[in-house]
């Protein structure tokens, strides 16, 4: 794996450190500037192809499972797809 320095601006510390503990799925910074320049470099890149990720809403939205049987009128929104188990 490559290094990679990265200079931010005094100011940005604060904004990172609040984002950081936001989205505490980023274990440090450096896996979220390697999130960040993932998705620059896709978003660069989509216009030559596509793929659906996990922003799209389509493949993101979620799933629910019905136990009982549901009387169609009663549902307002209904979206047909695989569900997931």
């Amino acid at each position: 794996m490559g290094t990679l320095n990265v200079k931010i601006p005094d100011e940005m510390e604060e904004d990172i450190e609040a984002f950081l503990e936001r989205n505490p799925h980023y274990l440090n910074k450096s896996e979220l500037v390697r999130d960040a320049l993932r998705h620059a470099i896709e978003s660069d890149s989509a216009g030559r192809r596509w793929s659906p990720g996990e922003d799209d809403p389509i493949f993101s939205a979620p799933t629910v499972t019905v136990e009982e049987p549901v009387d169609e009128g009663d549902i307002d929104d209904v979206v047909y797809g695989d569900a997931d188990g």
